[in-house]
């Protein structure tokens, strides 16, 4: 992304703060010259002090101590007037970082499936917590002393030209020979900063990977500890070493600006010096002059710095920008209809797609049509396009050709909402929040009252687990349900399915892994769900089978043979090989009417 366009970006995100930010350099321009003025009446009451002294002349100690009062004065005004801008920096900041991280978050939601299948999540979590989180410095600290640094430099050398223009020239001359170094450094520090966030990102992926219930398993299944120990290892030696960069690359830079600070000084007073001796001078002048140079070189020197902590905010932007100009695929129209109480009639018209432009479609042309309450047996070798198809229907994807319907409408017509509510999934690998079994049932229909969830979990079987547990519906289930068995999870997707109470079923019923009589149990919980609901079933027994009211065959993403079992059978095809090999094998050779 093209810093220009990072920028008009940034504009974006701080407008609706626009009042507040002039708010907060106001404030701090105020703050700054009132901060300036009484080093410049120390200046000027000490050169005349020591001239009335030098000429035997008497010190008026009441204008003195007016003076001292008055700056006295000076010196809380600002003060005070420096905390009202911190609190609107802090609360601006926040705000914004609240801003940015909502908009990532409800962006990321309306991506389609395919980002979140090729991007580790570790990398999307540092974009939405780590990148973030550090706008709030931008704003609270680095934008804020950008302005007082600023308006510091800029009031300092306003003073300085009305104190002497020859000198101020001298200095100006100074500066702006700094200036190309500094944005060199400038741009050095960028790319070290999108070198150290991308490498921060890569390792809070493998943290998450490899942390988590599931990889820390897998880790120690197969004995990769020292492997993976090598890894976070190598991935954090980079890090530190990229941090390190960063911290001497400002370091080495702002020594070189004190000492280019400390010899401006000098100069200021040999300067000076010569305009006592020749008289074009005075020593309230000159002090004064100096006094104000050392204000000006030290906000200098942290601007210099601060310059380069902007433009590396600049990679920051870049990162999250990354995320938010994604396009959306999958699009709600802002006419789309809300369809309430569908009848679950289902259609695929045609329907092509690919995963993207360069693969093989996994959709070929697919039509079929369920009426309510009929179902639908979906089987084929793996890769086929089963999976697929029961993402069409959720409108995970949209068709690259044809349509998908619901009672007739294309699902592109409809809004998302409509969808989620019509369509309901238990799906084979069932995810589980780390929360308790209540509030994971309740996923299914977030306004279902207490009474509802338990009749809808001991309807899926799970009235002996309650019981059992301690704390019955309130369990924590543990990080993605792993305090539950295999059986007791996949009750727990059914629950969330009975108190969702959808027109349209989908089922991925694998049960392969479960013993007889679980499975017995939980194919009688799928099949009371299934009762008078339209149903597609990724069909892995041979029961379900025949219970379809038709079978759609599916090979290379084209629907290849349909039909009822004892019909398939005879045509000697696909199905009858799948048939011998798989389900009546899985069925332990169950003899059905053919």
């Amino acid at each position: 992304m093209h810093w220009r366009s990072t920028i008009r970006g940034m504009a974006g995100i701080f407008h609706p703060y626009r009042w507040r930010i002039s708010a907060i350099v106001s404030l701090t321009l105020l703050s700054v010259a009132l901060e300036l003025v009484p080093t410049v009446l120390i200046g000027l009451l000490i050169g005349d002090a020591v001239e009335r002294v030098q000429a035997g002349e008497p010190v008026d100690q009441g204008s003195l101590f007016l003076a001292f009062g008055l700056i006295v004065g000076l010196y809380v005004t600002s003060s005070l007037l420096s905390v009202l801008s911190s609190y609107l920096e802090t609360t601006t900041g926040n705000g914004v970082m609240y801003d940015v991280r909502q908009r990532m978050y409800d962006h990321l939601n309306r991506l389609s499936i395919h980002f979140f299948t090729s991007t580790r999540t570790g990398e999307i979590l540092s974009r939405v917590s780590t990148d973030v989180n550090a706008v709030q410095s931008v704003v609270t600290l680095t934008f804020s002393s950008f302005v007082r640094s600023f308006a510091t430099l800029v009031i300092a050398l306003g003073i300085m030209i009305f104190l002497d223009w020859r000198l101020s020239i001298i200095a100006a001359i100074v500066l702006i020979v700094w200036l190309p170094p500094m944005w060199r450094i400038g741009q050095h520090m960028r790319g070290l900063q999108r070198e150290w966030q991308e490498q921060a990102g890569g390792m809070q992926a493998h943290l998450q990977e490899t942390l988590s219930v599931s990889g820390m398993m897998m880790v120690r299944s197969f004995g990769r500890r020292e492997f993976e120990q090598e890894r976070f290892s190598e991935a954090n030696g980079a890090l530190r070493s990229l941090a390190i960069r960063r911290l001497m690359a400002s370091r080495w830079f702002f020594l070189a600006t004190r000492l280019f600070g400390a010899v401006s000084l000098a100069v200021v007073y040999w300067w000076g010096a010569r305009g006592i001796t020749d008289g074009s001078l005075d020593l309230a002048e000159v002090i004064t002059f100096a006094l104000i140079t050392q204000r000006v070189f030290g906000p200098f020197s942290e601007l210099s710095q601060i310059n380069t902590q902007l433009i590396s905010s600049v990679a920051l932007f870049q990162r999250i920008f990354e995320y938010l100009n994604m396009s959306v695929e999958i699009e709600e129209r802002p006419d789309a209809i809300s369809l309430t109480d569908a009848d679950g009639v289902i259609a695929f018209e045609n329907v092509t797609f690919a995963y993207d432009s360069v693969s093989e479609p996994a959709l070929r042309d697919v039509s079929f049509r369920l009426e309510p309450g009929q179902m639908a047996a979906i089987v084929g070798p793996s890769g086929a396009g089963k999976t697929t198809t029961t993402y069409m229907l959720q409108r995970f994807y949209d068709p690259d050709q044809g349509r998908v319907t619901l009672d007739g409408h294309d699902l592109r017509d409809l809004t998302m909402a409509s969808i989620s509510g019509a369509v309901g999934v238990v799906a084979q690998d069932t995810t589980l929040f780390f929360s308790s079994l209540r509030d994971n049932i309740r996923y299914g229909r977030l306004d279902a009252t207490d009474e509802e969830i338990e009749m809808a979990a001991r309807a899926a079987g799970l009235g002996e687990l309650m019981d059992a547990l301690d704390e019955g519906l309130d369990t924590v289930v543990g990080e993605r349900g792993y305090r539950l068995s295999g059986g007791e999870k996949q009750r727990v997707s059914i629950a969330r399915a009975i108190l969702k109470d959808p027109p349209v079923l989908i089922l991925d019923e694998a049960t392969a892994s479960l013993d007889s009589r679980l499975e017995a149990e939980i194919r009688q919980a799928t099949e009371r769900l299934a009762k008078g609901r339209t149903t597609v079933v990724i069909a892995h027994r041979l029961s379900t089978v025949i219970a379809a009211d038709v079978i759609l065959v599916v090979e290379g993403g084209q629907i290849v043979e349909r039909g009822p079992h004892h019909e398939l059978l005879k045509q000697g095809g696909l199905y009858s090989t799948l048939y011998h090999s798989q389900f009546a094998k899985a069925d332990g050779g169950v003899a059905v009417n053919q």
